[in-house]
């Protein structure tokens, strides 16, 4: 169990009581050898260790209607999401989480302002916009909500707006990214005609020149965020010929989801299966692992990645978009 996490502990009652045992469902305030503390819903549980009886992490938790995948809230999912792209320092502002990872990648570039910040608006804003100047880092901030979401409609979004933030520019991600999810029972599954995948949980060099031939690698940087997760499977499909890397994907791990990254194949090796070969492995992965949902992130402007995504069975959750100063 992670700290930090959402967790479900089961542990033995004191003898008298009408039940054996019992559940608690709560974030994991903190663990040590004598004692778990839980935050539940009804106040905060200290048990003993030598009561437990099982323990594990849990996904989060449903807050609107649909299928299991698009049942988990805006804010919650993307809280998943950064656990799944960790940026090589991070610092919390209250519910707020501000990341650096000084030249790769908006995500880990960005502060995510999901849930109370314990400071006054403008005054959150003050401080997110001087932890990123010490950095010699434009301030940025990732906004999130509904499918096609106006940012003027969220609150940090307009309250960014009117103060000269411009939303969608200055990113390679483009105006809106869109996060997308699936169940895994929809995932097509590996077939004998399917290219030969190979799992690794350690980055391999080889794995990551092939990473670095279609994005940017900051030497130090790329590596610790392509490592940060408290999981993390690093897919290839070699061409048989050449034995070189043709295809990757990386697959972050989290209870209950399974986050895809990174999937590329080399343009003289598109249109024949290493795709969805690498998408299989991933969700085959995902299945040994008791991980019933996926999430992805792709740029809107990408038309093409986004209609592979909706044929392998995927549907967009939510959007967001990169919000900066204006003259940053």
């Amino acid at each position: 169990m992670t700290v930090g996490e959402r967790v479900v502990v089961r542990y033995r009652l004191p003898q008298g009581s009408e039940a054996s045992a019992t559940d608690v469902l709560g974030m994991l305030r903190s663990r040590d050898e004598q004692s778990l503390v839980v935050d539940s819903a009804f106040g905060q549980v200290t048990i003993p260790r030598r009561d437990v009886v099982a323990a594990k992490d849990v996904p989060p938790p449903p807050s609107r209607p649909g299928p299991a995948h698009q049942r988990v809230g805006v804010a919650d999912l993307e809280l998943l999401m950064a656990k799944g792209w960790v940026a090589v320092e991070q610092s919390a502002l209250g519910a707020w989480l501000l990341r650096s990872a000084p030249g790769f990648t908006g995500r880990a570039n960005s502060a995510l302002p999901v849930g109370d910040p314990t400071l006054p608006l403008d005054r959150a804003v003050d401080f997110v916009e001087k932890w990123y100047r010490q950095r010699d880092q434009k301030p940025m901030f990732q906004v999130a909500g509904p499918v096609d979401f106006d940012p003027a409609d969220d609150e940090v979004g307009a309250h960014l707006l009117g103060r000269g933030y411009t939303a969608g520019v200055g990113h390679a991600a483009g105006e809106r990214v869109h996060v997308m999810t699936a169940p895994l029972a929809g995932l097509p599954p590996l077939t004998e005609q399917s290219p030969p995948v190979t799992g690794d949980a350690r980055l391999q060099p080889e794995w990551l020149m092939a990473y670095g031939e279609s994005r940017t690698v900051v030497p130090g940087v790329t590596e610790g965020v392509l490592t940060g997760s408290r999981g993390q499977l690093f897919m290839s499909v070699r061409d048989e010929a050449s034995g070189r890397i043709v295809g990757i994907a990386r697959m972050a791990i989290h209870p209950g989801w399974a986050g895809i990254f990174g999937l590329w194949v080399h343009p003289e090796h598109r249109r024949r299966g290493i795709a969805t070969a690498l998408v299989s492995a991933i969700a085959m992965a995902a299945r040994d692992n008791n991980m019933p949902s996926v999430y992805l992130q792709v740029s809107g402007d990408n038309t093409g990645a986004v209609a592979f995504w909706e044929q392998l069975g995927f549907t967009r959750h939510h959007d967001y978009t990169y919000l900066a100063p204006a003259d940053a």
